[in-house]
Order: structure tokens, then C-alpha cells, then sequence
């Protein structure tokens, strides 16, 4: 066995010399040497492969190098349309990649894909263009008015007309006139500022800087005002006005209609309109008290009424009085000084008095009046309450003047010598009596001969 295979052995390596010995197809190269087709003087190692289906450079590889040939083993050729067979992602149809080759081999690279130029304004989605599908959008694009990013800065429409630059809520199209600032805007409030904040064309209206009613001044004054219009919305108010009487502070200065007939001048309540006859003298004014100083207080037209120098009853007397007295009652026509007493109870001539020289008046001072029932108002002794006395004088006024009294009477008659001597003893008395009573009487008159006065009133 073991000689059977040198044998053979032998016999192979001896073919195997004499064929790799032999050039057949004479193009150098023989089987030995690796030439994997003899018979053809083309087909030889490093041959020039050529796009016929043989292996020419016998490397086992068919058309390698040659468009017939899927150099990237992308299962396309460059004869069946792949645009760069050496790179296994491109091919007719294969999926657009952004790397700047053209995959699908469209004649187009990167379309579809952030690196593609769609609108064809020089930038990509890639490259910043934040709308790819509009030539007018692009990174530093001038904006417009149009709602959209122009120069894709994320900003829409900024410093145009449509843009709302200060934030207020309003642009120039919506009818903002300055849209710098957030105070100004249409209907915003007017502020005291120097700006037209509401847009309406005027500037401050509504404000303290603002002159509304046309006069020349404003709430905050004039330089040469010295106050501000304290009514702007009147032209008669503002510093310096005439004062008229309306009820207004014309002049600003803090009082209403003064110098006109309807302000109180003088603090008393009352104004020349009211009534007041005089308004500098606060003590002037309708109803003021009325005192002695020849001036018209009350504004009636009448001066000192009510006072003692005014005769109120018009009886041509007053309280004050003349050189004889005052009017002790002006409020009677009937009492004054000199006037007739009357039996009234009053004292009409005002002499302290009252009622002398009449019925009423107590005369004789005994406490009783001719009123009273004093049948003799000239003695003192005689009087309705008087005791009666053996005078021959009614002295109780009964209209019965007395029998003497004190007499002693037996029941058998008189005593003829007892009565002769009883008479003649009480003849003397009595006589005695009479005389002394008379002297107390005519001794009481010259007491009693001093007129009454008010303090003793009389008795009824």
C-alpha cells in the first residue's frame, strides 16, 4: 500500500513539471505560473480585465474593475447605473443620505435631506435655513412684513410694521405711534409725560400737565401762574380769574365768590345775597342781637330795637329814659313817665308807684284800698278789718256807724244816782277817749303822709 502511493505520488509531480513546463497559448504564462486559461493568449495573471464575463487577469473575479463589474457588491454596476461603485451606499434607488454623495445616483446629492439646497437660495436645512421650501428664507434674508422668519433668526416680521418691537401688545399696522416704548400704545392711559400715550394725536390730555378747557393753564401750573387751574375743565377757573358769584373758585386761590355779594366777607354766616347789611362787621346779619351803638345789627332797617335807648311801644319813651326817667314798660304805649295812673295794678307814670291816686291804691296805709272796701282810705283806723271803736266812726265800713259801747245796764232800769253819776263819769271819759284817739289819728296821718312805694303793694 504504502508503495502504490509513492508510486502514484511520483506520477502526478512528474505530470504536473511537464504541463506547468508548457506556454500553450504562448502569452508567457503557464499553468504553473497561474494562468488560469492556457488556450488564450489574453487570459493570463494581471491580463487587463475587460467587461466580457471571462476572468482575464485570473483572480477568480469576473470583470473586476470594469463598469460591468459590481466593484462595491452593492449588486449594482457601473453598466447598470451605479454612479460610484466604490461606495456600497450608492446605487440607482438607494436611500438619500446627507454626505455630500449622491446615493441614488439621481444626479442629485443629499435632496430630501438637511444638507440639500430645496429652494435653491444657497443654504440648506443643514446649513441654518429654517424654511427650505421658499426662496426668501434663508439666514440673513431681509424681513418683510409677511409672518414669516425671513432671516431665520426665530424673530417674525422684527422692525417692520408688523412686528411689535416694545412688547405692548401692539405694532405700527395695529396703529401703535411709537413703538419704542410700552406706555404708548392706542388706549393706553394718558400719562403726564410729554408723549401721546393713547395715540389720538394729543399729548398729556387728562393730565395735570394737560390745559383741557383752553384757558392757558393746567392742573400743575403756569411758570408765571403761581398756582395751578384748580377747574380745568372750566375756562372762566385758572389763577387770576375775576371772581364772580357762581359758586365756583374762580381765581384759585382757595375761596369761593369772595368780593361778590354772595360770599361772607366777614365769617358771620350770612353774605350780601343772605341778607347781610353790612358784611365786613360780622356782627351785622338778618337776626343778629341788636345792641346799643346806633348801628342797624339785625339788617331790618331799624337801629338799636330791642334796647333799652329804642322806644319799642313808640310812646316816646325808652328804657334809657330822658332828664325824668325811663319807660319802666316799653312794651306799653300806655307807661312811660307822666302818664295817668290807672287803677290796672300797674305803675303807668313809672314813678315806683303803683295805681296812687286810685281806688286801688291803699292810702291811709292800713292794708285796705277804696277797692278793698275802705270806706274812709284817709284814716288809718278805718277799714273792713278795723276794730270798732266808741268814735262815732264806721270804723269796719259796715255802713253802721256804732252807738258808744262799754255801757252797764241793771235788769230794773237805771239807776238814777248811779247814772247820773255813771253818765256824767263816762261822759268825761268818753270825751277823753275821743280827744286821744283823734291825737293818735292826726298824729298817725302825719306818719303815714309819705306817698307808697312800689315795695308796698296794696291789699285787696
Amino acid at each position: 500500500m504504502l508503495a502504490l502511493t509513492v508510486a502514484l505520488t511520483l506520477t502526478l509531480a512528474g505530470s504536473g513539471q511537464a504541463f506547468a513546463a508548457d506556454d500553450a497559448d504562448g502569452d508567457g504564462y503557464t499553468t504553473a505560473d497561474g494562468d488560469c486559461d492556457d488556450t488564450a493568449p489574453g487570459i493570463h495573471p494581471g491580463a487587463v480585465e475587460i467587461a466580457d464575463g471571462v476572468d482575464q487577469d485570473c483572480d477568480y473575479r469576473v470583470d473586476d474593475g470594469t463598469a460591468a463589474y459590481d466593484d462595491d457588491t452593492d449588486g449594482w454596476t457601473e453598466d447598470a447605473g451605479d454612479c460610484d461603485d466604490a461606495n456600497p451606499l450608492a446605487y440607482p434607488g438607494a436611500f438619500e443620505w446627507s454626505d455630500a454623495a449622491d446615493n441614488d445616483c439621481d444626479g442629485l446629492t443629499d435632496e430630501g435631506t438637511d444638507a440639500y439646497d430645496d429652494d435653491g437660495d444657497g443654504y440648506s436645512d443643514a446649513s441654518g435655513d429654517c424654511d427650505d421650501a421658499r426662496t426668501d428664507v434663508y439666514p440673513g434674508a431681509p424681513e418683510t412684513a409677511d409672518g414669516r422668519d425671513n432671516d431665520c433668526d426665530r424673530v417674525t416680521d422684527e422692525q417692520t410694521e408688523a412686528y411689535d418691537d416694545d412688547g405692548d401688545g401692539w405694532t405700527e399696522a395695529d396703529g401703535d405711534c411709537d413703538d419704542r416704548t410700552v406706555f404708548v400704545y392706542p388706549a393706553a392711559p394718558e400719562l403726564e409725560d410729554g408723549a401721546d400715550n393713547d395715540c389720538d394725536g394729543v399729548v398729556d390730555e387728562g393730565t395735570d400737565a394737560s390745559d383741557d378747557d383752553g384757558d392757558g393753564y393746567v392742573e400743575n401750573g403756569a411758570p408765571d401762574s403761581g398756582g395751578g387751574d384748580c377747574n380745568d375743565a372750566d375756562d372762566a377757573v385758572f389763577p387770576g380769574a375775576l371772581e364772580i358769584g357762581d359758586g365756583l373758585d374762580n381765581d384759585c386761590d382757595g375761596r369761593v365768590d369772595e368780593g361778590t355779594d354772595r360770599a361772607d366777607d366777614d365769617g358771620d354766616g350770612w353774605s350780601e345775597d343772605d341778607g347781610d347789611c353790612d358784611d365786613a362787621d360780622r356782627s351785622s346779619y338778618p337776626g343778629a342781637p341788636e345792641v346799643v351803638d346806633g348801628v342797624d345789627q339785625s339788617c331790618d332797617g331799624v337801629l338799636d330795637e330791642g334796647t333799652p335807648v329804642y322806644d319799642d311801644d313808640g310812646d316816646g319813651w325808652s328804657e334809657a329814659g330822658e332828664a325824668d326817667g325811663g319807660d319802666c314798660n316799653d312794651a306799653l304805649a300806655t307807661i312811660h313817665p307822666g302818664a295817668t295812673e290807672q287803677a290796672n295794678w300797674l305803675d303807668d307814670d313809672c314813678d315806683g308807684i303803683v295805681d296812687e291816686g286810685t281806688d286801688n291804691y291803699d292810702d291811709d296805709g292800713d292794708g285796705k284800698s277804696e277797692a278793698d272796701g275802705d270806706c274812709d282810705d284817709s284814716d288809718r283806723d278805718v277799714s273792713p278789718t278795723a276794730e270798732e271803736l266808741n268814735d262815732g266812726l264806721d270804723n269796719n265800713c259796715d255802713g253802721v256807724p256804732e252807738a258808744y259801747v262799754g255801757w252797764s245796764c241793771s235788769a230794773t232800769g237805771p239807776d238814777v244816782a248811779g247814772g247820773a253819776i255813771g253818765a256824767g263819769f263816762a261822759a268825761v271819759v268818753g270825751l277823753g277817749a275821743v280827744v286821744s284817739r283823734r291825737r293818735r289819728r292826726s298824729s298817725a296821718r302825719r306818719l303815714d303822709s309819705t306817698p307808697q312805694t312800689e315795695s308796698l303793694r296794696p291789699r285787696r
